[in-house]
């Protein structure tokens, strides 16, 4: 396997392994200082503006189960099912690039309706 594959699916599966076990923290420090972050909801301009979303949004989680995960190159995507209270099974398709070890730019791909229709989507 290409080092850059395994590299990225490695860092994919630890950040995701990390904010599962809600490991916050753990997870954060796979995220690169200087993060680019593109979400369907709300903005995070800052690593750490990032990190406290993930772990406030994560640690609402009940359970997360991975259906899939693919790897190119320095890039890895991964799908998953998360139950969220009141929420319901969101679907959730994340991307990562990585560069020098961190996720550079991660983006998400999720339904909006039932995240704006409890409130946490803000205007923007």
């Amino acid at each position: 396997m290409n080092d850059d594959v395994s590299d990225a699916r490695s860092i994919a599966d630890s950040y995701y392994r990390a904010w599962t076990d809600k490991r916050f923290e753990d997870a954060a420090a796979l995220l690169a200082p200087d993060l680019k972050v593109e979400v369907p909801i709300n903005s995070y301009p800052t690593r750490e503006s990032f990190a406290q979303a993930l772990a406030a949004f994560g640690g609402m989680a009940e359970r997360v189960e991975l259906l899939a995960e693919f790897a190119h190159g320095p890039e890895a995507m991964l799908l998953y099912d998360m139950v969220v209270p009141p929420l319901g099974t969101l679907r959730v398709a994340e991307h990562f690039t990585v560069q020098g070890g961190k996720i550079a730019r991660l983006r998400q791909i999720h339904d909006t309706a039932p995240v704006r229709a409890a409130g946490f989507g803000r205007d923007e």
